[in-house]
């Protein structure tokens, strides 16, 4: 068993307890979800807790059960809608670039709602100030109004970490614990937030949410700080992170999003009555597999 996932996490040792010893030993079921992809990126559809290894604090869990989500998950989208000089420079005309991101949306809430009809999504766009256009539904008209309702916002900066922290805010008032933020900003931007990293991640404690960002880059960075912001936190929270140089490619990139977070798995662990304040958990599988994991342990 231990072969199996030393060449991907080291780190990580796998203990497999049996079911009397998870008996006597007792604890709490906690659970968190995870995305599982393959080689090439596609969602996995077999996974069993053989291919899943926890540990917290650097002290192995038992792997109590792993099932499909059933949960609905709330999905808040974010949509970098700041224009200012860079649409005529680096990605057209204005009528270009909102084609684009309405594009590009309506690729990710149909592929999300396909697979998730129960999926709740909302739509909030931060071009100057953080503005929810729609609110949580499964309505897939009323979420196309929506964003028919995308436009570009002449001569503003963008405010992308007043975005997440609001975006955080309302994911953790939702009654299902299946949470997630997809964003879609361009570079380079005149950023105007990102000043506390801090007040972001206690946000992002709260709701417990993933983060799934793809960054439309052409030019320089404008904002340094936002871009680590948005690293770290994709990776800290079990999401992702991409880069592409044309917006063309960014439709695709949110239906792979949308099927990784339609086809979640939840893993069920069991803690130890005698742990307390948890700081971190790993998540292992074995070669071959790539798990999106959070490092922020639930609850």
């Amino acid at each position: 068993m231990r072969s199996r996932f030393r060449l991907l996490l080291p780190l990580l040792a796998v203990v497999v307890l049996a079911p009397a010893l998870v008996a006597r030993q007792g604890g709490i079921d906690k659970s968190i979800f995870v995305t599982v992809l393959d080689e090439n990126g596609r969602p996995v559809r077999q996974f069993t807790a053989d291919d899943v290894a926890i540990r917290e604090d650097g002290q192995d869990r038992a792997v109590v059960a792993v099932k499909p989500a059933s949960q609905p998950i709330s999905v808040a989208f974010l949509v970098d809608t700041a224009q200012g000089t860079r649409v005529t420079d680096k990605y057209g005309t204005p009528e270009d670039y909102v084609r684009d991101l309405r594009v590009s949306t309506d690729a990710f809430v149909k592929q999300m709602l396909t697979l998730a009809p129960d999926a709740s999504i909302s739509l909030m766009e931060f071009g100057q100030a953080a503005i929810t256009m729609v609110k949580y539904t499964n309505n897939a008209d009323d979420l196309t109004k929506g964003i028919n309702r995308i436009v570009s916002r002449p001569g503003v900066g963008s405010v992308m970490a007043e975005a997440l922290e609001a975006a955080n805010k309302e994911l953790a008032e939702r009654p299902s614990p299946r949470r997630a933020i997809v964003s879609i900003n361009l570079e380079p931007s005149d950023e105007q937030s990102f000043d506390n990293a801090k007040a972001i991640a206690q946000s992002f404690q709260k709701s417990e949410a993933q983060l799934w960002a793809v960054s439309v880059q052409r030019g320089g960075l404008k904002n340094s700080k936002r871009d680590v912001v948005l690293n770290d936190f994709a990776k800290a929270t079990g999401g992702r992170r991409d880069y592409v140089v044309g917006i063309s490619a960014v439709p695709d990139i949110l239906r792979a999003y949308a099927s990784a977070l339609a086809m979640q798995y939840e893993v069920v662990f069991r803690r130890p009555e005698t742990a307390k304040a948890v700081k971190q958990i790993q998540v292992g599988t074995r070669p071959g597999l790539k798990v999106h994991a959070t490092s922020v342990p639930p609850r």
